[in-house]
């Protein structure tokens, strides 16, 4: 694995920032309501990177988490409120970065594409979704639904 960041971000006023020597593998828009109130806006954009590839500076000291379920943690900016994470507590080794805080100049151009939209059913009711390709599910997407279930029994 290289060391050499392959992206980097941070919040709004600059007291989160942090690096991945991954490029996110996919993005894929929430519709959810907690996304859309957590972000303000008609979905919040997540791209997954392996937690080893994540590095925060200054460190987590800025960074508040909060649980809005029983299966996801989130963190956001303590100062500026910025939503930064999510990571599923069956999958320690993976954390889904909000991408409005890739610093898109550091991708140089290796920017994902959109893969899917989750929870069209909560969207809001003013928001059109593209007539594209990209598929919309109503709720989670493929086998999300198994890994939820198979946690709530482990």
């Amino acid at each position: 694995m290289s060391s050499e960041p392959a992206f980097a971000g941070g919040c709004q006023c600059g007291q989160v920032t942090y690096s991945s020597t991954h490029l996110p593998s996919n993005f894929t828009c929430c519709h959810c309501s907690t996304c859309r109130k957590v972000s303000g806006a008609p979905f919040l954009t997540f791209g997954q990177v392996p937690v080893n590839s994540l590095t925060f500076t200054p460190g987590l000291s800025s960074l508040k988490k909060t649980a809005y379920s029983d299966f996801a943690d989130r963190t956001h900016c303590a100062e500026c409120g910025s939503p930064i994470s999510m990571q599923y507590k069956w999958e320690p080794e993976v954390i889904h970065l909000t991408a409005g805080t890739i610093n898109e100049q550091s991708v140089k151009g290796n920017m994902p594409k959109i893969g899917q939209h989750l929870f069209v059913q909560e969207k809001a009711g003013w928001f059109s979704l593209p007539d594209d390709e990209v598929p919309k599910c109503q709720t989670f997407g493929s086998g999300f639904q198994k890994k939820l279930e198979a946690w709530k029994k482990s």
